[in-house]
């Protein structure tokens, strides 16, 4: 075979046969045998000894073999380890299938990289190294630090003399301060470990801003700077992000800018003018700015600004205090962000700090996390802001929490008086208290409540005494799942209340199908319940002193629930007593808690309830062990009820806890039961008896609604309203009657 003559030049050649088995060498130049020191040979492996040859000649009989490949060799008679990279080409000679390898020395690179990975691995080292001495440190400090801010806050609340009431808060002062300050060495170790991580949920943009400035009024101390907000209208209502360290971010540059300005304003503008990020495919950028009227800066100084430990001059540490952590921890969270920081500043005129993020908008009627389930779970919002307040009330209740808003503190303590309640959010600064000091009483009222301090101040001294005392501590704005999932940890940390008398329930009710309902539930749940049909039935059971509560429909014969209420709360004032009362009822105006309060009664259960809800309130007033829910029985094969319209099937899974043979029991028993009231009802109707139509309406409302024959109640209560006013018509009790026919038909067609 004639080889091209590659005998001159000094790069090293081989060629070699392509061959599935053997990789014979058909020729090999000088510089490659002088190089390997390999006089007779006849395969590639005899050519080019070791185990990386190995590896290679196993990819050179591939059916494609590489392109490169880098191989060690060693010089004859030395043990000086070298390089050499491999170029690959297919080749055919005298119609011979054959490889060319060229092999060029990489020896010099190579141990260039080598040295390059020793540095970065030694770089990496002292990098760790630090970043574990400086979160040591910040842990060690914090230990004794909580130690003495807790029994500074003994002493306060001991209330000394003044001058040492005096001295004790500034104390505390200053240890909230340095505790702040372990928190950003903290971070910054964090970070320049590459360990921080952004946790993304729905962040409210406007509710964020305005909360930080609210959380910084109380700092102004006497100084005339306003605080302000001004934010585009085109930007987004919500958006996707880390609320905790946007938060972070903004508070840093908010305090920096009033720490510098005497006078005047400090600005948070938010806008969707970005300048030096590219705007995002399938998002929105957002540009932040802290606007100051302050003392400003030169470009020089300006510019080393973003640096750890630097400060504007050497004497802002002295005058203005910090450790010049906090700018450099906002590039690194802004960065991380995927965004751009900077600074705007003239010396005398003000400063404007910037940063730009990508982000995307969140529907606010949508959910883009699942959301924690806190079905049944009570709770007790006391937040005076009328927009704060809506929007925790609108987040949980989307969840199927139950939830009472209060503003007060007053208000609040009357009602958790009255009332258990699972968990309570309350915020920290009230019109007339502080969140702190009604936390403490209500531990004292209630002491197996779930709590929650939801405020808009940052202060670690804060945070560290709820924590003390196992209060949730949770910064505003946090996200939707946030709040809810500090509501659902708060409710399972709940203890149930003691009660030390009667346990047992009396049921006030006078339709058969709603007690039927309730019978079964209760079975479910394994709680015993005496039912009785009237007001005054349930009157003597109360008083009989063997049970503990009462549930009571409103609308009943010899006494209706107003009446039972009334007699019961008389009773109260005599014996020096508060029984709990729960108005069972399918009047939703009842649900309200000023109505349902102004009656006398605790709480409200509206019909159909769901056996979650049912238990949930039973744990709550302590006459059941909080325990999971017992499983549902195996369901029977079943028809198809998703185009049954005339039944809500969902709702009956969660009333009755599955959808099975007793399910089906107590639907056929709802037919029995409430055929004789449609009779009833047409006879009314006959005679144009209006008193006898309200009555029957009202009836058979409860009982529709208890089986979740949603449009057979809502013309039953259409009726019953009609009826009171004198104007209940035969043509309604005829719509009455094919919807409950249509009911029949449905629940007949399950059966057969």
């Amino acid at each position: 075979m004639v080889i091209p003559p590659y005998d001159d030049i000094p790069i090293g050649v081989c060629v070699i046969k392509r061959d599935r088995q053997d990789l014979d060498v058909l020729y090999a130049n000088p510089a490659l045998r002088s190089a390997l020191g390999t006089a007779t040979f006849k395969t590639l492996e005899e050519l080019w000894p070791g185990t990386e040859m190995g590896d290679l000649a196993k990819r050179l009989r591939a059916p494609v073999p590489p392109r490169t490949a880098t191989l060690p060799y060693t010089h004859p008679g030395t043990d000086v380890k070298r390089w050499a990279l491999l170029n690959i080409d297919e080749t055919t000679h005298n119609g011979q299938d054959t490889l060319t390898l060229w092999a060029t020395d990489i020896s010099a690179s190579k141990e260039a990289e080598s040295r390059l990975e020793e540095a970065v691995a030694s770089a990496d080292a002292a990098v760790h190294q630090k970043s574990n001495f400086l979160a040591t440190m910040s842990h060690e400090i914090r230990t004794p630090m909580q130690s003495v801010y807790g029994l500074l806050e003994l002493i306060e609340a001991a209330k000394p003399p003044a001058d040492i009431l005096t001295m004790a808060r500034t104390a505390k002062g200053s240890a909230s301060g340095l505790l702040e300050i372990l928190d950003d060495i903290l971070d910054f170790a964090k970070m320049d470990a590459d360990q921080m991580e952004l946790d993304l949920f729905e962040v409210p943009v406007r509710t964020l801003a305005r909360g930080i400035i609210e959380a910084l009024a109380v700092k102004v101390h006497g100084k005339k700077v306003d605080l302000k907000d001004d934010i585009a209208p085109d930007v987004p209502f919500v958006i996707v992000g880390d609320p905790k360290r946007l938060r972070q971010i903004i508070m840093n540059l908010m305090g920096n800018a009033m720490k510098f300005t005497s006078e005047g304003s400090v600005t948070i503008r938010i806008t969707r003018d970005i300048k030096t990020i590219p705007l995002p495919k399938s998002g929105v950028g957002l540009r932040f700015e802290i606007i100051d009227t302050g003392l400003g800066m030169s470009p020089e100084v300006a510019g080393r600004l973003f640096q750890p430990f630097v400060q504007a001059d050497n004497s802002t540490a002295r005058k203005f205090g910090g450790t010049g952590l906090g700018l450099s921890i906002c590039k690194k969270l802004v960065e991380k962000m995927g965004g751009q920081i900077g600074v705007l500043s003239e010396a005398g005129i003000g400063s404007t700090f910037w940063f730009e993020i990508p982000t995307q908008e969140v529907d606010i009627n949508a959910q883009v996390l699942n959301m924690p389930v806190l079905d049944g779970i009570s709770v007790i919002s006391v937040e005076d802001h009328p927009q704060g307040a809506k929007e925790i009330v609108k987040s949980l209740r989307s969840m199927g929490a139950t939830i009472e808003s209060v503003p007060t503190y007053g208000e609040a303590l009357d009602l958790i008086k009255r009332r258990p309640f699972d968990v309570a959010v309350i915020d920290q600064g009230l019109p007339d208290g502080l969140g702190l000091d009604l936390i403490r009483e209500v531990m004292e009222i209630r002491p197996f409540m779930g709590l929650i301090m939801y405020t808009v101040r940052d202060d670690k001294g804060l945070q560290h005494s709820l924590q003390s005392m196992g209060v949730t501590y949770l910064t505003k704005p946090a996200s939707r799942v946030g709040l809810g999932e500090a509501v659902q940890d708060a409710a399972t940390k709940a203890h149930k209340i003691e009660i030390s008398g009667p346990t047992k329930l009396v049921i006030a009710e006078d339709t058969a199908a709603v007690r039927d309902v309730l019978s079964r539930q209760l079975k479910t749940l394994g709680v015993e319940a005496t039912f009785v049909e009237n007001g005054l039935q349930a009157l003597e059971a109360v008083r009989s002193g063997a049970y503990g509560i009462l549930f009571t429909d409103l609308h009943m014969p010899e006494m209706d629930g107003y009446g039972l209420v009334k007699k019961i709360r008389e009773d109260d004032e005599l014996l020096g007593r508060h029984f709990p009362i729960i108005a069972l009822t399918a009047d939703v105006q009842m649900s309200q808690r000023q109505v349902y309060m102004f009656h006398g009664f605790d709480e409200c259960l509206l019909k159909p309830v769901s056996l979650g809800h049912f238990r949930r309130l039973l744990v709550r007033w302590g006459l059941l062990k909080e325990q999971a829910m017992p499983p549902a029985p195996a369901s029977p094969v079943l028809p198809d009820t998703s185009q049954m319209g005339s039944i809500d099937h969902e709702a009956i899974i969660a009333q009755m806890g599955g959808f099975d043979e007793n399910t089906l029991e107590m639907l056929q028993m709802f037919i029995e039961m409430t055929e004789p009231l449609i009779q009833k009802l047409q006879d009314a109707a006959q005679h144009n008896h209006q008193h006898d139509l309200k009555e029957i309406a009202h009836s058979l409302k409860g009982a529709a609604r208890s089986a979740c024959a949603n449009i057979l109640g809502n013309l039953a209560a259409q009726l019953q309203d009609d009826a009171e006013a004198g104007k209940g018509t035969k043509e309604q009790v005829a719509k009455i009657g094919s919807a409950f026919q249509a009911v029949k038909e449905d629940i007949k067609k399950l059966t057969a």
